[in-house]
């Protein structure tokens, strides 16, 4: 065959694909560069047109490297698939009741034993802070399913929220204070909005509620007062990235599978005064609440595949970081053992602190026990998702180098 009739044969191959990208399109509101051109070719049957300005078509709209990823997430979608098997079974990925995605273990079964086991670990850790006269309250994170409801297609199992209660039960049996945050966003609001469609973590605005009512529990139960102007919606003003993150969960599958997110990025309108260090990565950041605690660099642009935005609130997970709140030099030194949910929360939290010291396990090496005890902190916290309470290395509380 001839190069051109070759070229003429690929074209018309490219027409009709174009009328099924068309369609994985059509599902989402606004026209890309490549949708435009598709729209052009398969209106006008010019696929000569569709040859020349696909690439640059494609470079504008997606990231090339993950151009399969798109497609394949795309066919998912049109044939109505809700779980997309991954490699690791761990990272496979169901589409809930909601239209939002979750991660789920096809393998996995329930496990109180871990549960249980966790539960004991966090009632020893108690013990040895009770022997340094230093109080602790463990505060559960929701997940994304909602307790109670059928939210992942027939078949998939999901322990998260069993295992949770589990866990909270053998705490409750310890007599280990606790705060369970899921009857809190079940009560408030439609609870899937309280969540990312396409990743696994809440949303700013769910930890910006939390943070309202943590500051409560601080109050009562240790008298740890928050000023209520801080705690006031209307102090804050709110900047809403549209169409800007695509999450853990959508990296996976695509954009075209279930769609992306949009995040809101908080700011105070009353001064702030930060001082945030991570030692182990040389990081100090001095500054307002919006340059110091927040990360503006995070989401200085669209990068569904290769950022992340959720870390815009408190960078990342760190393994030990500290942050001196110079604006309230009379507030409590809270110690936070947490998880990536405490990504979102930590900046609030730190307004209700005159020094916030955070602690991730995943990352940290040392003597927990005796790094906690050389900060002399007037409170311990723990902050873990549902989803991770049998994630046995949150509870190496005894680690050490």
């Amino acid at each position: 065959m001839r190069r051109r009739d070759t070229i003429t044969a690929a074209g018309f191959l490219l027409l009709l694909a174009s009328g099924f990208v068309l369609l994985v399109t059509a599902f989402f509101g606004g026209e890309g560069h490549l949708e435009g051109l598709l729209r052009t070719a398969w209106v006008e049957r010019d696929p000569q047109a569709l040859l020349e300005g696909a690439e640059s078509a494609v470079n504008q709209d997606l990231d090339r490297d993950h151009w399969f990823i798109q497609l394949y997430g795309g066919v998912q979608r049109l044939t109505l698939r809700r779980v997309v098997e991954d490699a690791v079974g761990e990272n496979s990925v169901a589409k809930l009741s909601t239209g939002a995605l979750n991660f789920v273990d096809l393998q996995r079964e329930p496990a109180p034993e871990e549960a249980s086991a966790n539960a004991a670990a966090v009632a020893a850790l108690v013990q040895d802070l009770e022997a340094l006269d230093i109080p602790y309250r463990f505060l559960l994170a929701p997940q994304k399913i909602q307790r109670g409801q059928a939210m992942l297609p027939t078949g998939v199992p999901d322990y998260g929220n069993e295992n949770a209660s589990t866990f909270l039960q053998g705490l409750d049996e310890a007599g280990v204070a606790y705060t369970d945050f899921r009857p809190l966003l079940e009560r408030n609001g439609v609870y899937a909005d309280w969540f990312f469609r396409t990743d696994h973590h809440w949303r700013p605005e769910a930890a910006f509620f939390v943070w309202q009512a943590l500051a409560g529990v601080l109050e009562e139960a240790y008298g740890f007062s928050t000023d209520p102007a801080l705690l006031d919606g209307d102090n804050w003003e709110r900047q809403v990235l549209e169409d800007f993150f695509l999450g853990s969960q959508g990296k996976r599958v695509g954009s075209l599978y279930a769609g992306t997110d949009s995040i809101t990025l908080y700011s105070p309108r009353f001064d702030t005064d930060f001082t945030y260090t991570c030692p182990l990565y040389g990081m100090e950041r001095t500054g307002p609440f919006s340059e110091s605690l927040c990360f503006p660099e995070r989401v200085a642009r669209r990068d569904w595949f290769g950022e992340n935005p959720y870390v815009y609130y408190g960078g990342g997970d760190y393994p030990l970081a500290a942050i001196v709140n110079h604006n309230n030099p009379n507030g409590p030194r809270i110690v936070l053992l947490r998880d990536s949910f405490a990504c979102a929360l930590t900046p609030f939290l730190a307004l209700s602190c005159g020094e916030l010291v955070t602690i991730d396990l995943r990352h940290f090496s040392g003597n927990l026990l005796d790094t906690i005890a050389g900060l002399e902190p007037d409170l311990v916290l723990t902050l873990y998702t549902a989803g991770t309470t049998s994630n046995s290395a949150l509870f190496q509380f005894e680690a050490t180098e």
